[in-house]
This record gives C-alpha cells, sequence and structure tokens, in this order.
C-alpha cells in the first residue's frame, strides 16, 4: 500500500513539473513550433519597461516590434522614444526598452532626465550621468559617420561597453519628443 502510495505521488509531481515545463517552454517561444525550421529560428531577450521579460524564439530577420509583441508588449512607463520598433533584430541579441520614470521610485512623476544619442553634445552627455567625457567624445565622433538605431548599438563605439550602458540606458534616446 505504501508503495502504491509512493507511485501515485511521485506521477503527480511529474505531471505537475511536466505541465509547468511545458508552460514555461510555450512562453519563451514567440512563433509557433510549426512556423520556425532550424534554420530560421533565433533567440532574443528583451528587458526593461515590458510585460513579460524574457527570451523568445522568433524567426530570422524579426524586427523589435516582434519582440515586443511576443513578450506582450511594452508597459505604460516604457519610453517609445528609445526604442525603434522597425529595427531589425541581431542574432542573440539583447534589447532593452527603457523606462519614461525612475523604476525604484514607485512614487515617480518626473520622467528620468535624457539625452538623445543621435544629437546630444558631449556636454549634455556628461551631464546624465553615466558617460565620462571621454565615452561622451567617443560617442559624439562615431555619430559623424553613424546613426543609432537602437540604444544597444553604443556599445559599438570605442571606449563604450555593457558597463557603460547599464549605466546610461535609462537615460538615453533615439530620437526627440514630436514638438
Amino acid at each position: 500500500m505504501k508503495t502504491i502510495a509512493v507511485i501515485v505521488a511521485v506521477t503527480v509531481v511529474a505531471l505537475v513539473a511536466f505541465s509547468l515545463a511545458g508552460s514555461f517552454i510555450s512562453e519563451t517561444t514567440g512563433e509557433t513550433a510549426s512556423s520556425l525550421s532550424a534554420g530560421n529560428a533565433l533567440s532574443y531577450t528583451i528587458a526593461g519597461a515590458v510585460n513579460r521579460p524574457g527570451t523568445y524564439v522568433l524567426k530570422s530577420g524579426a524586427v523589435l516590434q516582434d519582440l515586443i509583441g511576443a513578450a506582450d508588449g511594452v508597459t505604460t512607463n516604457a519610453d517609445s522614444l528609445a526604442y525603434n520598433v522597425d529595427y531589425v533584430l541581431k542574432a542573440k541579441g539583447t534589447y532593452y526598452i527603457a523606462p519614461v520614470y525612475d523604476n525604484s521610485d514607485t512614487c515617480a512623476v518626473t520622467p528620468i532626465r535624457k539625452a538623445n544619442i543621435n544629437k546630444a553634445s558631449e556636454s549634455d552627455l556628461v551631464e546624465i550621468g553615466g558617460f565620462g567625457k571621454a565615452a561622451a567624445s567617443s560617442l559624439v565622433n562615431y555619430r559623424a559617420t553613424h546613426s543609432f538605431n537602437a540604444i544597444e548599438e553604443i556599445k559599438d563605439v570605442s571606449g563604450i561597453g555593457d558597463a557603460t550602458f547599464r549605466a546610461v540606458r535609462d537615460r538615453i534616446t533615439l530620437k526627440d519628443a514630436a514638438s
């Protein structure tokens, strides 16, 4: 009798575990399995002001809007000036949707002070914090021949890496608010 009870308990636990695993797998996949072949399925990670941050599998050539859709959309705190929905995702890329308000302040009513990385001066970049004078100068020089279509592209600038990106990602935009 004890053995049967143990077998039933183990079976129930296994069924629950497989059910949860199935839910997790379907949540991390932005496309149905039948619509993706091994050659065109790529994983992308999204974080920040989205409803379900995580890693999603989408077809090659997907744009940021597809990834946002897989993450059940952006939150009401997402800064639409800091991302481009038409941006073509890079394989195994990680993307961040910046907030308008400080996430650590639940009563925030003043938007985060930001600078447009496609237009801001060196001094404006330094003033928002996170950029040193050398990094701001490198960004402005790089921008003379390149425009930024995703905030993550600042990591393409010499002297700007992951640490600087994490320090400034909430304080930069790609465009200005419409006048």
